[in-house]
């Protein structure tokens, strides 16, 4: 069974720890998945808007059996800034998105939703794969942050969309926010499960490698 992951940095295993590295090693150590590929077709800043270019490339030349859609912190990203205080980070993040990635609009929520269903019904039409959504995780690991509340929405779409094309649905942001309910006393820059608020530490990938490995034995 082959299953591409397509997403943005999280997936790529840039700037912190790799849960697709450790599935690769929870999955090499378990004989229950058998003979399950991991393809790695992440790419850091990307969005939905991203990964829909990319079907071509990245997805349709592996003729996968699944296609894991984990996308949605950098769509939040670009919102959140247009819509916050004008700070140095934020002045960087939108330069960022702009020049570099070439988006001179925000995903918005709705934006976003209609990415997503486009996305899910190009590799439909293009591959028989079957198509896994995948809830953001998380964007500051604050329950209480606006940019959680924010991310909200999006994970929201995600399981709507889930709901309406029929593809499987993986709740990564219920297993974070579960997670970091855990640590509400911590100081809101003492990050568990990210090394920045974003990027998952060992810990994080770990958690996301044993939701995925999970899913996989349902297969």
């Amino acid at each position: 069974m082959r299953v591409v992951f397509l997403g943005d940095s999280l997936t790529e295993g840039m700037d912190g720890a790799s849960y697709l590295r450790a599935l690769g090693a929870l999955v090499a150590s378990d004989q229950r998945p058998g003979g399950v590929t991991l393809i790695n077709a992440g790419r850091g800043g990307d969005t939905v808007l991203h990964l829909i270019r990319r079907v071509a490339r990245d997805v349709v030349s592996h003729a996968p059996d699944w296609v894991v859609i984990f996308v949605g912190v950098n769509d939040c990203r670009t919102w959140y800034v247009r819509r916050s205080f004008p700070t140095r980070a934020n002045l960087g993040s939108g330069y960022y998105f702009l020049r570099r990635k070439g988006l001179w609009r925000a995903v918005t929520p709705r934006r976003y939703g209609d990415g997503l269903r486009t996305l899910v019904d190009a590799l439909q039409a293009r591959t028989s794969a079957r198509i896994a959504l995948c809830t953001p995780a998380t964007a500051s690991e604050a329950l209480d942050a606006r940019a959680e509340r924010m991310l909200d929405c999006y994970a929201a779409q995600v399981r709507e969309v889930a709901r309406e094309r029929d593809c499987a649905l993986i709740d990564i942001r219920a297993a974070f926010q579960a997670a970091t309910a855990r640590h509400t006393d911590a100081p809101p820059t003492d990050y568990q499960l990210t090394c920045d608020g974003v990027h998952l530490s060992a810990a994080g990938a770990d958690l996301v490698a044993g939701i995925f490995h999970d899913w996989l034995l349902t297969l």
